[in-house]
């Protein structure tokens, strides 16, 4: 859910992180959970759970073994940033007015005003591609830049 200051669930910030640095391997070899969760700081627990979610959804494919890892799904590249997050997030309003019950509840422009906003928030979203966020210049140079440092203190 979207808490009322649009913040959106760790889950889903994980998630997008994996998609993005995912989305930018360099074909090669499959990209490990080890690596992403070293690079982002991120418990190798959750990122377990957000790598089998988003498989399952298809947006990436995971491979068990040694040589296994994470790669994009096909087609996911094309995928909205809106579509992404209101499939990771759930459909929840921002307010839950029946509880605790509101007095007010259907007699209050509130409700109306905040689920329009939350819908502009996914609309703004649905013109984004994950290829866009994480394709530009800037961002595609500093995941690979992660990559090739990764690498390097492998080897090292």
């Amino acid at each position: 859910m979207i808490p009322g200051t649009m913040q959106l669930t760790r889950f889903s910030d994980y998630a997008l992180r994996l998609l993005m640095y995912v989305s930018r391997g360099d074909g090669t070899r499959p990209i490990t959970i080890a690596e992403v969760g070293q690079q982002f700081e991120i418990s190798h627990n959750h990122l377990v759970k957000v790598a089998a979610r988003l498989s399952k959804l298809g947006w990436i494919s995971a491979t068990r073994g040694r040589h296994g890892g994470l790669q994009l799904g096909p087609g996911a590249e094309k995928l909205s940033i809106g579509t992404i997050l209101r499939e990771l997030e759930g459909h929840k309003s921002v307010i839950d007015c029946s509880d605790p019950p509101c007095a007010l509840n259907g007699n209050c422009r509130l409700k109306r005003a905040l689920d329009q906003a939350e819908e502009a928030f996914y609309q703004a979203l649905d013109g984004i591609t994950l290829a866009e966020v994480s394709g530009n210049s800037r961002t595609a140079e500093s995941i690979i830049s992660l990559h090739r440092d990764f690498l390097s203190r492998r080897v090292a």
